[in-house]
């Protein structure tokens, strides 16, 4: 349908001689502001026309509109083979391709609302315990020695660590020089025992937990160097190594957490610092361990997964799809009960409970948007949020703009 070269109509995009590829001298006119659908045979040169025609030369006419400077950092496209084209506005091309976001991804994580939601809890966030749903609050030392005294009848001998790597990549070689500089004999890796004497070497690229051994807490023995010669001095020195957090290790290899500034004042449970992996479905520091971050209960073979464990779990997640059930331990939410018991003060005292993420993940775009264009901090938390709370706003907006609002995040 070859249109006019001597007045071009303004509502559609002409098209003139067009030999790009498979298309040969192909002239056509294209409706503007309209949803356009191209249909053909394999190799007929749909793919030719959408990309290498018009996405190539809108593109190409946008980037001779910026100066030499801008156009330097910019992929030059090679101009197609056509007579001419009229009334192409600048334009944008999504990739063909058959992959999508995983069993994990929402709308969210897509959009990276929930990278800078996670951010804001882990920075703003008051924990509270998941058993008693009591605030947590600071606890003496002596407090925290009596708890774990209390601790050895029912769990024997308690290996007493010092966190000082927590999910950080890299080597990590110079935490055991330290260690071995300083006296301590053994750290324990990603949980496996190492020598000092030894060098370490942990894979760069992955993410690790570290924490030197301290010594033994024993109701008969002490496996301890003479200076630290009482069960309190031994405490004391371990969480001075781990910023107030101590690891308590017994022979079941079961580990308890006590800390000096995050405990609970009813049932004494203690919890690390807030970290934004603990809001995290692709972590085992943040997802349920029932779902472990899918929100969905499924059938998955006990085999060794080795590698490609995320990989494997993906395929079996959608190969289950209609016989899937929602998690009863999390109903949903994917989160461990730590994380989900985090609650954002929005500074409205007697009028709303404080909400977990997970109140927010169930929120639609639209009534998100309206919920964060109004929160406020104040004084340090101001601070804090100055920078994360405009991220989210921007991308609820776009969502919104796009027609997206009736989504739940």
């Amino acid at each position: 349908m070859d249109s006019s070269r001597e007045s071009h109509d303004p509502e559609v995009i002409s098209i003139h001689g067009a030999r790009e590829h498979n298309l040969k001298n192909l002239s056509l006119t294209i409706p503007r502001n309209q949803f356009v659908v191209i249909t053909g045979v394999s190799g007929s040169g749909k793919s030719t026309l959408a990309f290498d025609l018009l996405f190539a030369e809108g593109q190409r006419r946008f980037l001779d509109s910026m100066n030499t400077y801008a156009r330097q950092f910019v992929e030059q496209l090679a101009r197609p083979d056509v007579d001419l084209i009229e009334g192409l506005p600048p334009t944008v091309s999504i990739e063909q391709r058959a992959a999508r976001g995983g069993g994990k991804s929402t709308v969210a994580t897509v959009t990276e609302v929930y990278h800078f939601l996670r951010l804001l809890f882990a920075r703003l966030g008051a924990q509270h315990c998941p058993d008693c749903e009591r605030p947590v609050e600071a606890q003496t030392r002596d407090q925290l020695a009596r708890r774990l005294q209390a601790e050895l009848k029912p769990r024997g001998d308690l290996l007493l660590l010092a966190p000082v790597v927590r999910n950080r990549k890299g080597y990590h070689t110079e935490v055991a020089e330290w260690a071995a500089r300083h006296g301590y004999a053994e750290i324990r890796a990603d949980r496996k025992i190492y020598s000092t004497g030894r060098p370490l070497r942990l894979d760069r690229f992955k993410e690790h937990d570290v924490e030197i051994v301290v010594g033994l807490l024993s109701r008969h023995r002490r496996r301890a160097l003479p200076a630290r010669a009482t069960a309190q001095q031994l405490i004391d020195e371990t969480l001075k190594l781990g910023r107030g957090t101590l690891f308590a290790l017994d022979n079941s290899q079961t580990l308890s957490i006590h800390s000096t500034e995050r405990a609970c004042p009813k049932c004494g449970r203690s919890f690390q610092p807030l970290d934004p992996k603990l809001f995290s479905y692709n972590s085992a520091q943040g997802w349920c361990p029932a779902c472990r971050g899918f929100g969905e209960l499924f059938y998955l073979p006990e085999v060794e997964r080795g590698a490609r464990a995320d990989a494997i779990e993906e395929s079996w997640f959608d190969w289950q799809e209609g016989e899937r059930e929602i998690c009863p331990a999390c109903h949903g939410a994917r989160l461990n009960p730590i994380a989900r018991a985090v609650r954002l003060n929005l500074g409205r005292p007697g009028r709303n409970p404080a909400p977990t993420i997970d109140d927010f993940s169930r929120l639609s775009v639209e009534t998100a948007g309206d919920v964060f264009a109004k929160i406020r901090f104040t004084g340090r938390a101001a601070i804090i949020a100055r920078d994360i709370l405009p991220e989210i706003r921007e991308r609820l907006k776009f969502l919104r703009a796009v027609g997206l609002g009736y989504l739940q995040l």
